[in-house]
């Protein structure tokens, strides 16, 4: 009997653990469920992410294109004024250049003119008188 009993208590034992390893199988599936529930609201919500990521980027690019089209049109208007500087005052140079080179000249004219004048009315040179011996 000693057997019986003993077997007895093994089912009863086995049958305990059953109803155990059912109640955790059970925890199991609901955790399961939950955890798959949780995935499906994180996996939408990083999608959700990902696509507010992706616009940025895109407005992000557009602003680096703007942007680099406004400095190239802000370096091409900078170029043209500093042409336009460049240009204007080269004519300016050029034309105080031709002015004062004719100035130059009225002035040279004048100086040979008072010169050959100033000759002509210059006192004869004296002769030199050489002593006799």
């Amino acid at each position: 009997m000693n057997e019986m009993v003993t077997t007895n208590q093994l089912m009863a034992v086995l049958e305990a653990m059953r109803s155990e390893i059912k109640a955790v199988h059970e925890c199991f599936s609901v955790l399961d469920h939950k955890i798959e529930g949780v995935e499906e609201r994180l996996t939408g919500k990083i999608e959700l992410v990902d696509a507010k990521v992706m616009g940025l980027s895109m407005r992000v690019d557009r602003v680096e294109e703007n942007l680099g089209n406004r400095i190239d049109s802000v370096e091409k208007n900078h170029n043209e004024k500093i042409d336009t500087v460049e240009r204007n005052l080269n004519q300016k140079i050029d034309s105080v250049e031709k002015r004062l080179s004719g100035e130059i000249g009225e002035v040279r004219d004048e100086l040979r003119t008072h010169r050959e004048t100033v000759e002509l009315h210059a006192a004869p040179k004296k002769r030199v008188l050489k002593k006799v011996a």
